[in-house]
C-alpha cells in the first residue's frame, strides 16, 4: 500500500466576473494548464470540467442541492503533493501561475485533505484519465448541519456514508475527501480564496459510473436510498456537479501529453494519430530544464 500524500487540494474555480464560459475553459484548460505540472513538489493534477446544472444526483429533501451563486464554481482541479516540503518547493517556484490566476479567475477555494483523509476507496477506471471516456462522474460536496460535530461528521462520512456508496457495485470509482477549515495556501493575488465557515465544505465524494442506465440503477437501489436518508440528517448542502470531462497533467510525477502540450492540442495529437508527438523526445522541447533556476 502506498503511504498517503501529505496533502490533497481539491479547488473550485470560479471564471472571472465578466467572463465568457467558453473563455474560462479555453484559458484554463490550454493557457494556464501547462504551469503547475512543470513544478516541483506536485505529484498529481486532475482537472474537474464540471457543469453542475447538468447534474443527474436526485434531490435530498431538506438540504441545498446547489450552492447560491456567491459560491457557484466552473471547474475543480485535484493536485497532490507528498510531503509538506514538496508543497514548499511547489509554492516556491511557481510564482508566475499563482500569478496567472487573475486572468481568468474570480474565486479559487482551496479545500485540503490532509494525509489520509484523501483516500481512493475503489478505482476500476484509469487513473490518469485523459478526457476521452464516457463514464458519469460527480463530484459531491458536502456541507454538515451546524449542530453537527466536526469529528461526529467524518466519522459519519467514513463509517457510513462511504460503504453505503460503496455498496453498489454499479460504483467504479469511489474517493472521499475530508477538509480541514480553509486556509490560503496556493496564494494567487487579486482573486478570492477563502469564504465564511458557513460557506465552507467538510468533505466531498467523487462517484463515477459507467453509464447513465449506471447511474439510474445506482440511485435506484436500496443501499442509496439509505444513504439519502443519512444525508438529511446529517447534510445541510449537498452539492453535486457532473463532471463533463475529467483530464490528467501529471501523474504520480510524470507530466502528461495535456501537461505539456494544453488539453485542445492534446485532443488534436489523438484525433490525427499523430504519435510522434507523444515522443518523449518531442515533449522535452516543450518543458524546463531540470536546473532551471526560478526567482
Amino acid at each position: 500500500m502506498t503511504a498517503p500524500n501529505a496533502m490533497t487540494l481539491v479547488i473550485p474555480l470560479k471564471a472571472k466576473d465578466g467572463m465568457a464560459l467558453q473563455d474560462f475553459y479555453d484559458y484554463w484548460l490550454n493557457a494556464h494548464v501547462t504551469l503547475p505540472p512543470r513544478f516541483p513538489g506536485i505529484s498529481s493534477v486532475w482537472l474537474h470540467k464540471t457543469a453542475p446544472a447538468d447534474t443527474l444526483w436526485p434531490a435530498v429533501d431538506g438540504v441545498s442541492m446547489s450552492p447560491d451563486e456567491e459560491d457557484t464554481f466552473d471547474g475543480v482541479p485535484e493536485a497532490t503533493f507528498p510531503t509538506m516540503d514538496d508543497l514548499q518547493s511547489f509554492i516556491k517556484a511557481s510564482r508566475v501561475q499563482m500569478e496567472d490566476g487573475i486572468n481568468f479567475l474570480s474565486q479559487e477555494i482551496g479545500h485540503a485533505a490532509l494525509g489520509a483523509n484523501s483516500a481512493t476507496v475503489r478505482d476500476a477506471t484509469d487513473p490518469a484519465p485523459d478526457g476521452t471516456d464516457a463514464y458519469v462522474r460527480h463530484l459531491v460536496f458536502l456541507r454538515k448541519r451546524p449542530e453537527v460535530p466536526v469529528d461526529d461528521f467524518r466519522t459519519w462520512v467514513d463509517d457510513t456514508l462511504v460503504p453505503g456508496l460503496a455498496a453498489s457495485d454499479e460504483v467504479l470509482k469511489l474517493r472521499r475527501h475530508l477538509f480541514e477549515e480553509l486556509d490560503i495556501t496556493l496564494d494567487h493575488p487579486g482573486v478570492t480564496m477563502t469564504k465564511p465557515m458557513e460557506r465552507q465544505y467538510q468533505a466531498m465524494v467523487e462517484v463515477v459510473v459507467e453509464d447513465e442506465a449506471a447511474f439510474a440503477r445506482f440511485v435506484g437501489s436500496e443501499a442509496y436510498r439509505a444513504v439519502a436518508a443519512e444525508l438529511a440528517r446529517r447534510c445541510a448542502a449537498v452539492h453535486p456537479a457532473r463532471v463533463q470531462r475529467c483530464i490528467t497533467t501529471k501523474h504520480d510525477g510524470r507530466i502528461t501529453l495535456a501537461g505539456v502540450r494544453g488539453v485542445a492540442v492534446a485532443d488534436l495529437i489523438r484525433k490525427l494519430g499523430a504519435t510522434s508527438q507523444t515522443d518523449d523526445d518531442v515533449s522535452r522541447e516543450f518543458l524546463p530544464p531540470t536546473d532551471l533556476v526560478r526567482s
